[in-house]
């Protein structure tokens, strides 16, 4: 169980399938490679004034370039929906052109090869909605602050000044920016100056190291600051809200110790002048690693209650290494993106291991890898399968997923078993000074790895990062006890016996791996063997001194893959009692549970008592839920009683796959009151889980009470509302509130759906009135339907993510027009990518083969509409094409 903030990728609508694989590709993808290079950026200058509360941002960005191929007369920037009013080209008025979401700037002669130009463009943004965001109070939210925040990540800070928007491109850069008196500003690099003037407070930071455009940021907004003193006396800021102290000192407090343990593994001192986070409202990610200057979600912030369950660390932690590993160096083209976010996540890891703390250390990290595994295959077994490095695709955000944070962290954490402690980090110590300021491929890894090892790693490569999947072992084990030796079949079951082609051309290969075997014989000693795996099928004898009492593959899970590995159930249970890795323990509970009796129940419910583990409690209460016995029951309910709040949650989840009396009233109990806000919670959803499975007539009589207690949660605030969410989600459970029978529970989900409430509350009410939508009739399903028409309009992302799932898990055709007017219009692509693919979901589950036909030929139609709606919404917000300046 784990609360985690994540970078990007986490608020891509509906991200598992309901109907299995699918093509990786979005209709329309088409391969991308990085862009030809006339001309290298040197500099940005952006002296512009930002008004918060009209909307706008006005100024001139100067840029200098130097010429890199010959007889150039015209600079092309990549711009969308800027007023651009002039330009000057060596301080003289050159003329431009505007077209599509390219500014033309006409220059008088060529420059000649090496030269350096600069040019100036005075220009004006109103309300963006993308690059730069304006949020405020309204009608609704009267009580929202003024804020101001960029988000230039993947192509976006072209919305708010015209430049080379690539990641192929770095420069240096300054900004000079004028914001309204109380307002402090943030951008990247030193603060040069803060100047009392006219019409507010200017600011002027400036960045020394040459960095990507996208990454280059300005927040403003009325914040509390304080600062902490990093590795030699360097600034570490943060900025939040007024009020929020306390709470941002939780969340950004160890980040100077990560700073300290990030320059000790990579060997590379932090890179910047200071490094500052700052926590703004609405943001539409998690966090998001501007040069010295991340951007935080206010999400991040958490009070002493939820710090018992939650820690930001993950997410400080994986902006922080960016610093290193996205902004030092930065991926050449997107399909690279992993050299990004999948060493950021690494390094997630990496913190956890360093940091011996409540959410930390050795075990800790382990599991942590374990749940980011679990999140991988659940993307690749339900939705599509693809190379970690991938340029075919309809947008950049499309490849921000599982494959590219999760899998590649897990791959470069496998890289280091292969490589050894010592030889990775100074192969990433290699890597990163020498390439450092510049822009990055995999092959740059791949020569680092090569220049400190002498290792080729061509083939590893090929296989987990050009090539897609992972290997699927079964195992069969016996032993010969006249000859002691230990009999091992491993197959790897991912193909079939023959590389698999995906529709990306790329293969699913026979892994070439170093495995390693642990037994623990009779006297109790561990003894490992190390087993070269390259064939499909592999026959291996090992020998070993006494009888296992126990047999391991791949321990501590340094392997990313999936494993059938049965054995005797005395193996197992010597297993789960005594190894010392938690990742043994689980694996041994997941089995017995397989396999499970009265013997195999009882250890499992001393393991929940006993063990030294949260995690490992968690997932026995699991296994426990799935063995369904009362004897698996009762040690549940035993289980109330562990300390840790995350093993406890889980205790009180399984709970609630039990219908008896005294289980739905221990869980009513914790539901009213529990130190962990997400142990209350997940009673509360438990409890009704657990008295809704009875009979009709005790149902009758309980069902009432069940809906008050859910609707009497909704007064009670929370961290992230988790509470009131939660009440929400659970209400759906209440029998006939899709047809009428419970009209206040329909009426609370609707309300809660309104402008004016919380937004993670609100996010919960749409999820919860699309499970109600799977099972309405009549007049509810028309007032559902209704209620998520008027919210397709509504420009607020997080709340379309989630209608999106809302609509997709509906699985009713009714809501096909919905999804197409998103499909058309939104801007986000994400969004547009979730709803196009819940479209295909509902249309292909459609049980009438002429209906199918029907919704695949509008599908198909819809496409094309979208292909032309979309260049005239962008010509449209360009300007006017082909104006020339006069």
């Amino acid at each position: 169980m784990r609360e985690k903030q994540v970078c990007r990728y986490c608020f891509e609508s509906g991200r598992v399938s309901t109907s299995g694989r699918k093509p990786f590709a979005s209709h329309g993808a088409k391969p991308h490679y990085a862009p030809d290079l006339p001309f290298k950026l040197e500099h940005i200058f952006l002296d512009v004034t930002v008004d918060p509360k009209a909307k706008t941002l006005r100024g001139t960005v100067t840029q200098k370039i130097k010429v890199v191929a010959p007889d150039q007369k015209i600079v092309r920037l990549d711009q969308i929906g800027i007023q651009v009013e002039k330009v000057q080209w060596n301080d003289q008025p050159t003329d431009f052109t505007v077209e599509g979401n390219s500014l033309f700037i006409h220059l008088k002669t060529s420059p000649k090869v090496g030269e350096e130009i600069s040019f100036s463009i005075q220009y004006g943004v109103e309300k963006t909605k993308r690059g730069l965001y304006f949020t405020g109070p309204d009608e609704f939210y009267p009580k929202k602050p003024f804020q101001v925040w960029s988000q230039g990540q993947d192509e976006d800070n072209r919305n708010w000044f015209p430049t080379f928007d690539y990641p192929n491109q770095k420069a240096t850069s300054e900004i000079r920016v004028v914001v309204p008196k109380g307002f402090t500003a943030i951008s990247n690099g030193a603060l040069l100056s803060k100047t009392e003037v006219k019409d507010g407070t200017q600011f002027h930071y400036k960045i020394g190291v040459p960095h990507v455009t996208y990454l280059i940021t300005l927040t403003v907004g009325e914040f509390a600051a304080w600062e902490d003193a990093g590795p030699r006396g360097l600034p570490v800021q943060y900025f939040v809200a007024p009020g929020s102290e306390a709470n941002g000192k939780r969340a950004f407090g160890n980040t100077p110790k990560m700073i300290e343990a990030f320059e000790k593994k990579t060997g590379v001192a932090y890179p910047y002048e200071k490094y500052s986070q700052v926590a703004v409202q609405d943001f539409i990610f998690g966090g998001m690693e501007n040069t010295s200057a991340t951007t935080q979600t206010d999400h991040c912030l958490f009070d002493e209650r939820a710090s018992l369950d939650f820690s930001s660390d993950p997410l400080v932690s994986h902006e922080l290494a960016h610093q290193w590993f996205g902004d030092l160096l930065t991926c050449r083209d997107w399909s690279h993106g992993w050299l990004n976010e999948g060493f950021a996540t690494f390094m997630e890891r990496v913190w956890i291991e360093e940091n011996p703390g409540p959410h930390g250390g050795i075990e800790e990290a382990k599991y942590y890898s374990y749940l980011d595994l679990k999140d991988h295959l659940e993307e690749d077994q339900e939705k599509y399968r693809r190379p970690i490095v991938c340029n075919t695709y309809l947008e950049p955000i499309d490849l921000f997923d599982t494959h590219l944070y999760q899998k590649g962290g897990l791959v470069l954490n496998l890289l280091r078993a292969e490589l050894g402690e010592a030889n990775f980090w100074k192969s990433i110590h290699h890597y990163v000074t020498t390439h450092r300021g510049k822009s990055v491929e995999t092959i740059d890894l791949i020569r680092a790895i090569e220049d400190v090892t002498g290792k080729n790693l061509r083939r590893f490569f090929d296989e987990w990062i050009f090539g897609s999947g992972y290997p699927e072992f079964e195992i069969s084990y016996q032993w010969h006890e006249e000859k002691k030796l230990a009999e091992l079949t491993v197959e790897q079951k991912q193909t079939g016996g023959k590389p698999e082609l995906t529709e990306e051309g790329s293969t699913t290969p026979i892994f070439h791996l170093v495995g390693t075997f642990d037994f623990v014989g009779e006297d109790g000693k561990i003894h490992t063997h190390t087993v070269n795996l390259a064939e499909a099928r592999e026959r291996i004898f090992i020998p070993v001194p006494t009888r296992p009492r126990r047999v391991r593959f791949d321990r501590g899970g340094v392997i990313p893959k999936t494993l059938k590995f049965p054995r005797p159930k005395e193996l197992l249970l010597y297993q789960l009692e005594n190894d010392t890795d938690c990742l043994g323990r689980i694996e041994a509970a997941i089995e017995l549970g397989k396999v499970s009796d009265l013997e195999i129940t009882k250890a499992l419910g001393k393991s929940l008592i006993h063990d030294s583990f949260w995690a490992v409690q968690a997932e026995v209460a699991e296994v426990l839920a799935s063995i369904r016995s009362d004897t698996a029951r009762d040690a549940l309910l035993a289980g109330i009683t562990v300390k840790n709040p995350k093993a406890r949650r889980a205790v009180v989840k399984a709970l609630g796959t039990f219908k008896t009396e005294s289980v739905a009233q221990a869980l009513k109990k914790i539901a009213l009151k529990d130190e962990s806000y997400f142990v209350e919670a997940q009673a509360m959803q438990a409890y009704a889980a657990s008295a809704l499975k009875k009979t009709p007539e005790l149902l009758a009589s309980q069902t009432e009470e069940i809906e008050n207690l859910l609707l009497s949660q909704l007064d009670k605030p929370s961290y992230r509302e988790i509470i009131r969410a939660t009440a929400l989600k659970s209400l759906p459970l209440l029998p006939g509130i899709g047809r009428g029978e419970r009209p206040r529970a329909l009426q609370a989900l609707i309300d809660w759906t309104r402008r004016g409430v919380i937004q993670d509350a609100r996010d919960a009410a749409v999820m919860g009135l699309g499970e109600v939508l799977k099972v309405a009739e009549g007049t509810e399903k028309k007032r559902i339907l209704g209620v998520f028409s008027n919210l397709v309009d509504e420009d607020n992302f997080k709340l379309k993510v989630n209608l999106v799932h809302a609509l997709r898990h509906s699985e009713l055709s009714e809501t096909i027009p919905l999804l197409q007017r998103i499909g058309l219009l939104e801007l986000d692509g994400r969004v547009r990518r979730g709803a196009l693919s819940a479209l295909d979901e509902i249309v292909l589950g459609q049980t009438k083969p002429e209906t199918v036909t029907q919704l695949k030929a509008s599908l198909d139609k819809l496409e094309e509409e979208y292909r032309k709606l979309r260049s005239l919404v962008e010509e449209s917000k360009a300007g006017i094409v082909g104006e020339k300046s006069k």
